[in-house]
């Protein structure tokens, strides 16, 4: 049993995920942009705008915009898909979705014209102004990372997600994998039924001192400076487990847990085996653990074969 694998980006995407990143205000803290990103931004936002972002809630309607997304022959600009949005019959709505959906909002003609609304607002108030650097780079990541090779659907997947091991279960038949920028570290994932969405963390730094280590680098050393995340890793070293198995082993709290593995899975030292849009278990990711010597001795200037001198 296996999947269709297709890595695409377009600027929409970014639009949609950059709005997705400012509505989950319990993230802030957590993405690489940081809370001061979303205090400037709403600094910017009129205070009507702001007051509605504010009571929007990530729904029914939220999730299946990303589907729209997907099925709309008007993504390749983002003028083109909130047309495209704006002009959809009710019929025509019901028509592109319910291959892959069976539940809609009630009202839907009216939840797609807030979506439409929302959307045009955010892009005016903030997308546009976004560094174009970006959405280059998140072009160059799903075209370079398309020509990916030797790798099979659900290795190239895990290699692209940083650990999310998407399980090829029945009635899942592709796979798609849009680099996204402003939610990192995190991945957003959806399902419908045939197909599955998730907006991957490119892992696109910005700029930084000549002698600063990576983010990447620098999350990795972090996530091992804990004595219960160290915990999990050797209780992970035979077979994956649930979520549930690692808190009655930590013997801590279900939200401190949380954070030990969201911690450990943003520094690439877990896998996430994912079934739909749920995380079944973990398991250890050793390819990234035996980086973690590398890494270290490439930022400081050695190579990896050398041996450092001895005291």
């Amino acid at each position: 049993m296996s999947y269709q694998l297709e890595i695409s980006f377009r600027p929409v995407n970014e639009m949609i995920n950059s709005l997705h990143t400012y509505l989950c205000k319990s993230w802030h803290k957590r993405i690489d942009l940081g809370p001061d990103w979303a205090r400037n931004v709403e600094a910017k936002l009129s205070p009507e705008f702001a007051d509605q972002l504010n009571k929007t809630a990530m729904d029914l309607e939220w999730k299946l915009l990303y589907l729209l997304v997907y099925v709309s022959p008007s993504k390749d600009s983002t003028q083109g898909f909130l047309s495209w949005l704006k002009n959809l019959t009710l019929g025509e709505l019901y028509e592109v979705l319910s291959p892959y959906v069976q539940t809609f909002p009630e009202n839907f003609g009216a939840a797609r014209d807030r979506l439409h609304d929302m959307l045009t607002a955010w892009n005016d108030a903030y997308f546009t102004h976004v560094d174009s650097g970006i959405i280059s780079a998140l072009q160059a990541e799903a075209e370079e990372k398309s020509a990916l090779q030797g790798l099979n659907a659900y290795e190239t997947a895990s290699a692209l997600t940083n650990g999310f091991c998407f399980e090829p279960v029945q009635g899942l038949e592709k796979l798609v994998l849009v680099p996204q920028y402003h939610f990192q570290p995190g991945n957003i994932i959806y399902s419908f039924g045939s197909v599955t969405v998730c907006h991957y963390a490119a892992r696109i730094e910005p700029p930084s001192e000549a002698d600063e280590p990576s983010l990447q680098l620098y999350r990795l050393l972090r996530s091992l400076s804990e004595k219960s995340r160290l915990r999990i890793l050797h209780f992970l070293r035979d077979e994956p487990r649930t979520f549930i198995e690692v808190v009655r082993h930590l013997g801590i709290s279900k939200g401190i847990t949380h954070d030990h593995i969201f911690n450990l899975r943003s520094a690439g030292l877990l896998n996430a085996h994912v079934v739909g849009e749920t995380v079944s278990t973990y398991s250890l990711r050793l390819e990234r653990i035996r980086q973690i010597e590398e890494g270290l001795l490439d930022y400081l200037g050695f190579h990896a074969n050398l041996l450092m001198p001895s005291r």
